[in-house]
């Protein structure tokens, strides 16, 4: 009987164990990020599964083997890694024969929305055609949502744990109260990981905290719109669904209405010339200009300041990260 175990010990050790005594384990290519080294890359979609959402970005091209997560198409991306998601979802309405103006719904997953269209009613295909909103809601948005989109249960108790919870009819995470129990992962540790996750659905961005989304495979500096400083500040990361643009002038012009107009989208609180030398913000060139001006005095309110630091300090700040964002 020993010798017998030694055997086996020593089989094991030189790995001449047959497959059928080895565990196998099996990859799931939709939770893996996509290779970010250095080389030639391309366009390419990838799922990822923070987001839960298929994103083009450049990658390296996929290996022969295919077990990669990349793809040449959203299509396919979706079909592999979105399954909880009908196809027909994603399909455009087929709108092209018939003579009729039937009212109908169709999903619109760029929009993330349900939107009313004018059906011609045609004999083709119906994929993504919906008689009512009610209908593309249930099938198509809900879906889309995720675990976005459960509830919670009431009168029971989640221990000391303090969960947030992405309500989706307010667009908005939310503290969980301690008798409600989060169902289906729709329950976080911090509001960043909540927006991180269901963001996406949020329509206005500006609302959302600054980070980065997504993965990001290249990096460059963006703006957000910090709601506690009422300001747009520059960051390091890359394009997204949240609150993400690509210039500053794109984050002023989004984020500020008009009746509540930061002075750095304002036009420079000048006439004339002078020999007072004053900076105004140009949001064009996201820089502090030096002007000498006729006059000296500085309401606090327009933009005209006193100093070039002033200037940026106001207007071309750098965000700070915060732990979490309340």
């Amino acid at each position: 009987m020993l010798i017998q175990f030694v055997w086996i010990l020593a089989i094991a050790a030189k790995g001449l164990c047959s497959t059928s005594c080895q565990s196998s384990t099996i990859v799931n290519v939709c939770h893996q990020d996509p290779d970010t080294g250095s080389g030639t890359k391309r366009l390419f979609f990838f799922y990822d599964w923070r987001t839960d959402n298929c994103i083009e970005k450049m990658v390296f091209p996929p290996d022969d083997d295919d077990n990669e997560n990349k793809f040449v198409s959203q299509e396919l991306c979706n079909t592999k890694c979105r399954r909880n998601v009908p196809k027909e979802c994603f399909e455009d309405p087929e709108n092209r024969w018939g003579n009729q103006h039937i009212e109908r719904w169709t999903y619109n997953s760029s929009s993330l929305k349900c939107e009313k269209f004018s059906w011609k009613g045609g004999r083709g295909p119906r994929d993504n055609i919906f008689e009512s909103y009610a209908a593309c809601n249930n099938k198509c948005r809900i879906a889309d949502l995720g675990l976005c989109a459960y509830r919670y249960r009431t009168q029971c108790k989640h221990g000391d744990d303090l969960y947030i919870w992405y309500n989706y009819e307010k667009q908005r995470c939310e503290i969980l109260p301690p008798d409600y129990c989060p169902t289906h992962g729709n329950a976080f540790y911090t509001f960043r990981q909540c927006y991180q996750r269901c963001g996406r659905f949020v329509e206005d961005k500006c609302k959302l905290p600054i980070q980065n989304m997504s993965f990001c495979t290249q990096f460059e500096y963006r703006y957000g719109y910090n709601t506690k400083t009422e300001k747009c500040e520059k960051f390091w990361g890359c394009e997204d669904d949240g609150n993400n643009f690509h210039t500053a002038k794109a984050c002023w012009e989004t984020c500020t209405t008009e009746k509540l107009k930061h002075r750095c989208v304002q036009d420079p609180d000048y006439r004339f010339s002078g020999v007072v030398n004053k900076y105004y913000y140009d949001i064009n060139s996201h820089s502090c200009i030096s002007k000498y001006m006729f006059r000296g005095y500085v309401p606090g309110d327009s933009n005209i300041f006193h100093t070039q630091k002033d200037c940026e300090a106001t207007c071309m700040a750098t965000y700070q990260y915060e732990e979490d964002w309340l």
